[in-house]
C-alpha cells in the first residue's frame, strides 16, 4: 500500500507523520522506517523507529531514491512501514511524474509486504485524478 498526505507548506503533514508513525510502533508486527529531507524533528519520534535524513546521501532522482530505498529493504527484511517526509525535498519531482514513481513503490512494497506513507508539498485541489487512490 503506498499512501500520500498533501499539503501546502506549513499545513502539518510532517507533525501528522510523526504521530502516526509513534502510534504505529505501539501495534506494528515489524519495524517502521521514517526518512526525511532533515534532522529537525528526529527527537519527536519513538527510539524504536528507525530514522534516516535523506540528504546525507547523494540522491539526485526517483530512479536513485528507488535504489536507496531496495537497500534500506535488503538490509532489514523486517520493515513493514516507511514513512517519507518531504519527498519533493528529496527527489526533484514534478506532480506530473509522482504517479509512476507511485506506482513503482507500490510494486515493491507489495514484493516485500511493505507499506508508504508519503508526504508532499502541493496544493491538494491541484493533484490530478489519478492521484486519488493514494491521497489520504
Amino acid at each position: 500500500m503506498v499512501k500520500i498526505m498533501c499539503g501546502l507548506k506549513g499545513t502539518g503533514k510532517t507533525k501528522e507523520l510523526i504521530k502516526m508513525a509513534n502510534e504505529d510502533i505501539k501495534t506494528s508486527d515489524g519495524d517502521i522506517v521514517f526518512i526525511e529531507d532533515n534532522s529537525e524533528y528526529i527527537l519527536n519520534l519513538n527510539h524504536n523507529i528507525r530514522y534516516i535524513n535523506a540528504m546525507e546521501f547523494d540522491i539526485k532522482d526517483t530512479e536513485t531514491f528507488h535504489g536507496f530505498l531496495c537497500g534500506i529493504i535488503a538490509e532489514d527484511y523486517d520493515i513493514r512501514k516507511i514513512y517519507i517526509d518531504g519527498l519533493y525535498n528529496i527527489v526533484k519531482l514534478q506532480n506530473r511524474k509522482l504517479k509512476n514513481f507511485l506506482d513503482e513503490l507500490e510494486e515493491l512494497g507489495e514484493k516485500f509486504n511493505i507499506d508508504f506513507v508519503i508526504s508532499v508539498s502541493c496544493d491538494p485541489k491541484e493533484v490530478s485524478n489519478e492521484l486519488e487512490n493514494y491521497i489520504i
